[in-house]
């Protein structure tokens, strides 16, 4: 269904302004996102923390289904299961299985005491509530890897827009081409209509003249 979708009214000459335009809205939906999640590093009220970390999270998540529309569109359409494959692939090394490890001996380096241990419980509950910055400074270090979608984003977004102007440029010089073409043809046609009404004299049938003229009208009378 996505891939209809993308095709319905879609040639290869809008792939790259669709993809610049929604890139645009990827961008606008990480910052907005942001503006959510950056706050939790601060508040103390969970109500808050816990509202504030789902609105943002939800947005972060909205751009998804363009994201595989871009990506999609950015190949050609026999490359478009691979395209969509090596970005969930992407995705999985990236953000699924060595990334919450790494967070994880983060979290352990700032706060030792907030370790869980096999029972379930903080290695030293009451040390671990002093160590509340370093818990901090680990989702800060969390957050901030969102921050290199925008930096991507952008490069795609700046990509595509030199192929939109690679395209535009392709198209005018074929209009100067065609513009070049046409005022050749219409210098001819002037050429030769010239020729068949005022030829000059001794011009005859066979040496091209035109029966049509008025002076062969007049030296056949």
């Amino acid at each position: 269904a996505m891939d209809d979708a993308v095709d319905v009214g879609v040639d290869d000459a809008m792939r790259y302004p669709i993809i610049a335009s929604m890139v645009s809205r990827v961008n606008a939906l990480v910052a907005i996102s942001l503006v959510f999640i950056l706050p939790t590093l601060l508040v103390q009220d969970a109500v808050f923390f816990l509202t504030f970390l789902f609105i943002g999270w939800t947005l972060l998540f909205m751009t998804q289904t363009m994201v595989n529309l871009i990506s999609m569109l950015a190949v050609d359409r026999c490359h478009r299961p691979n395209a969509v494959a090596f970005l969930m692939l992407i995705s999985h090394i990236l953000g699924d299985v060595p990334l919450p490890v790494i967070l994880g001996l983060i979290k352990d380096k700032l706060a030792p005491s907030c370790r869980v241990g096999p029972s379930g419980d903080f290695a030293d509950p009451k040390q671990c509530e002093a160590e509340e910055a370093g818990i901090r400074q680990s989702l800060a270090i969390a957050y901030a890897w969102v921050l290199w979608t925008l930096l991507f984003y952008e490069l795609c977004r700046r990509f595509a827009k030199r192929e939109i102007g690679k395209a535009r440029a392709e198209e005018h010089n074929t209009l100067l081409l065609q513009e070049e073409e046409d005022d050749g043809s219409r210098e001819d046609s002037a050429f030769a209509y010239y020729h068949s009404q005022f030829q000059p004299a001794g011009f005859n049938q066979s040496a091209g003249g035109d029966e049509s003229s008025p002076r062969n009208g007049r030296d056949n009378q």
